[in-house]
């Protein structure tokens, strides 16, 4: 797989065991992440700071701002950052309403790390072009 050393990946997602071996797999691969445990707060920092951020990886099911909340306001900010949402419900309703509303990918948890590398790359490689 190729390494895209310079890409950014915002993650996001409450479980921290799940975030902290997420943002483990993306940096062995070449990755930069920058964590958070609630939508709020990435919310903020993509406010701040959103072009240096290459794809937003976000866990659906969270306290207080849903992962479908965040995709939400970062459409609204109107950024062109890739979206990919993850969930371990996996309910076809939810999927839809995750691409309909401009996801970039719908991952179910776990999530194979090869499948999930892949759609990170082709995240990065879909900002950049």
């Amino acid at each position: 797989m190729e390494r895209s050393n310079n890409a950014v990946i915002l993650i996001v997602d409450d479980d921290i065991a799940v975030l902290e071996s997420t943002a483990e797999l993306l940096r062995e691969f070449g990755y930069s992440t920058i964590n958070f445990a609630n939508a709020k707060d990435a919310i903020t920092k993509l406010k701040e700071n959103g072009s240096g951020v290459d794809v937003v990886l976000s866990d659906i099911r969270m306290p207080g701002i849903s992962g479908i909340e965040l995709l939400e306001e970062i459409r609204s900010l109107n950024t062109d950052v890739p979206v990919i949402l993850m969930t371990a419900h996996a309910e076809p309703d939810t999927a839809i309403s995750a691409m309909a509303k401009g996801a970039f990918d719908f991952l179910i948890k776990p999530c194979r790390p090869d499948l999930l590398v892949r759609s990170i790359e082709m995240a990065v490689k879909h900002k950049r072009h």
